[in-house]
């Protein structure tokens, strides 16, 4: 079923990437992810296409969802749909038009990459944006997060400039990937002196010189790791704040979409 949901965007004609959860396993920084979630262009025509889709697949609404209106795709609001899956299953489908953290979806096209899937040939947002898309209150997004920033070394587009390294020792929050990282590229240890906490520095020198760090060192490492996500954690909830209050004032008013009804 997800691969006909998949063909029937391509034969609508609808502009969508591919984010979040299944975006990661694509690019080999997660192994699970129970839904799929799409950001679609938050424009009239495409919101339209998008819905032909929907009801193509026999798409139903499922909770805490708004009308999907040009006004709330740009709003920020996430839409939520079942999809018919095999045998009595279903599948969680999750949509933006504008997620946050990130650029606009027709700026997010020129990083965005086709990969091949089981599901066919899906359109799937670059790998940056969706380090950023995952920073989240879900403390187990951090580590995919890690595996993102080693794993943008191995790709094409990478340029492996200074500030290349500089990006991946901000979105690194675990220390087996700091491990890697340093082991992949000692060059980083210079920077760090200059753009991180000076235990990272001691624990990327430590790690080069091929013993055990401390655990002085690593327990330090992974305090300014935790602090830096409990920052992150409270910008999203800072972000969604707003958002949040409004969907409540439409379920109060009877407004959200009826659960079960069609796409």
């Amino acid at each position: 079923m997800i691969a006909n949901f998949f063909q029937s965007l391509s034969e609508h004609g609808v502009e969508y990437l591919l984010i979040s959860g299944q975006a990661a396993i694509l690019y080999g920084a997660a192994t699970f992810s129970e839904d799929i979630d799409l950001w679609i262009n938050p424009t009239s025509e495409n919101r339209d296409r998008f819905t032909a889709a929907l009801r193509d697949c026999q798409a139903r609404f499922y909770k805490l969802t708004p009308q999907v209106t040009v006004q709330n795709l740009r709003r920020g609001h996430g839409f939520h749909f079942l999809l018919p899956g095999g045998k009595n299953s279903v599948i969680f489908l999750d949509v933006m038009g504008n997620p946050p953290r990130i650029r606009s979806f027709t700026a997010s096209l020129r990083t965005a990459r086709w990969m091949e899937t089981e599901w066919g040939n899906i359109h799937t947002v670059g790998l940056k944006p969706l380090v950023e898309l995952k920073k989240t209150q879900r403390l187990e997004d951090y580590p995919v997060i890690s595996k993102l920033a080693l794993g943008w070394f191995d790709r094409p587009e990478c340029a492996k400039t200074s500030g290349e390294l500089r990006w991946a020792l901000r979105n690194i929050f675990t220390l087996p990937e700091l491990r890697v990282f340093f082991g992949e590229h000692p060059e980083a240890l210079d920077l760090s002196i200059e753009n991180s906490h000076p235990s990272v520095t001691a624990f990327g020198r430590q790690s080069l010189a091929g013993g055990a760090v401390d655990e002085s060192v690593e327990r330090q490492v992974n305090e300014w790791m935790q602090q830096r996500i409990a920052e992150l954690q409270h910008a999203d909830r800072h972000y969604w704040r707003e958002i949040i209050a409004e969907l409540k004032k439409l379920r109060a008013s009877e407004k959200l979409v009826t659960e079960g009804s069609a796409g």
